[in-house]
């Protein structure tokens, strides 16, 4: 079985890069974006299973994000994570609009992610390859 592959997007490199450290020690495959551009040019050779992306992004719209984020997984299973800075009851309406699986917020930091995250990894075993 193929891993489970991650698009971590945030308009932080740093924030990305270091939630891809985290969740390739846990043996997961990870990318990173911060533009939309990126984010669909990697959609589209990288193929993810999960979106983790960042709420509030001053360039990205994240209901577009997600829909697009969708659309190129052409109908196999997708999760996608959300993750900000502000409390959830904060971010409710985007959670809501952008059809999210789950919400975290930033200060439960990285480990919670690849928690979240790991635990999609049985779900995994039973979709089909790609």
């Amino acid at each position: 079985m193929d891993r489970v592959r991650v698009l971590v997007v945030d308009d932080s490199p740093f924030v990305a890069k270091a939630l891809v450290r985290v969740l390739e020690a846990r043996g997961l495959v990870a990318c990173a974006a911060s533009t939309m551009d990126e984010t669909m040019s990697i959609c589209a050779r990288f193929h993810p299973d999960v979106l983790v992306t960042d709420v509030c992004m001053p360039n990205i719209d994240l209901v577009d994000l997600c829909r697009r984020f969708r659309a190129a997984a052409n109908g196999q299973p997708t999760s996608v994570l959300l993750f900000s800075g502000h409390a959830e009851q904060e971010v409710r309406d985007q959670i809501w609009a952008a059809r999210a699986d789950g919400f975290l917020e930033k200060r439960q930091g990285a480990g919670a992610v690849a928690s979240w995250v790991e635990d999609l990894c049985g779900a995994a075993a039973s979709r089909p390859p790609r």
